[in-house]
């Protein structure tokens, strides 16, 4: 034999479910099969069969998320209630900057000093051949890292020990050393990854 219940999808419902739905039970079938939203929403009576404890509303749309409802007694008219809650992942970009600084030296000089200087402040010692080893000669290479250490609109003046002539490029390839500067000044940070290279000559001066 078969029962009559009313089944009901809350109006809170995720805009994307539907418009339409199949209609399934554990036992035997729901008739009729298939309800749009509206009526779900309004409370939609179907016929199940007298064995059946549990009724599945499926989506068939965009999502097709589904929702098992049982039927908690016998005989008479059952209002099965659903409500579906979305839920929105909210992924938090970074608020700090990590600069990687690249930078290759073709000139001769030993015991060359880099400085690099946040904001204008005075720069600090970021690699010291003395220390460090000689800076790349040929190809262009990681020197440095600022991890964590600035935040997005910060700038960062590199300067050095010679005052040798200096060029700069905000990406991790290291421009020809040519030119009269002795200083290069990064582009603003932004959140994340930034990067500069360097290009020095440390037997050229201006």
């Amino acid at each position: 034999m078969a029962r009559s219940i009313t089944l009901t999808l809350g109006a809170g419902m995720g805009a994307d479910l539907g418009p339409n739905f199949n209609l399934t039970a554990n036992v035997g079938s729901v008739t009729p099969s298939t309800a749009t939203k509206s009526e779900l929403t309004a409370g939609k009576s179907v016929s199940v069969d007298d064995a059946a404890t549990q009724v599945t509303i499926t989506s068939t749309g965009t999502c097709t998320n589904a929702a098992t409802q049982t039927i908690p007694c016998a005989g008479g008219t059952t209002t099965s209630t659903t409500s579906t809650t979305t839920t929105t992942t909210t992924t938090t970009a970074p608020t700090t900057s990590t600069l990687y600084v690249y930078a290759k030296d073709v000139g001769a000089a030993s015991n060359l000093i880099l400085y690099a200087g946040v904001n204008g402040a005075a720069g600090t010692t970021i690699y010291d051949e003395s220390i460090d080893g000689n800076m790349p000669g040929v190809v262009c290479g990681l020197i440095y890292t600022f991890t964590a250490t600035l935040v997005p609109g910060d700038t960062v003046t590199f300067s050095t020990s010679a005052n040798c002539v200096m060029a700069g490029d905000d990406s991790n390839n290291c421009p020809s050393a040519t030119g009269s500067g002795t200083t290069f000044t990064t582009a603003y940070m932004v959140a994340g990854a930034n990067y500069v290279a360097l290009g020095l000559n440390s037997s050229l001066f201006p």
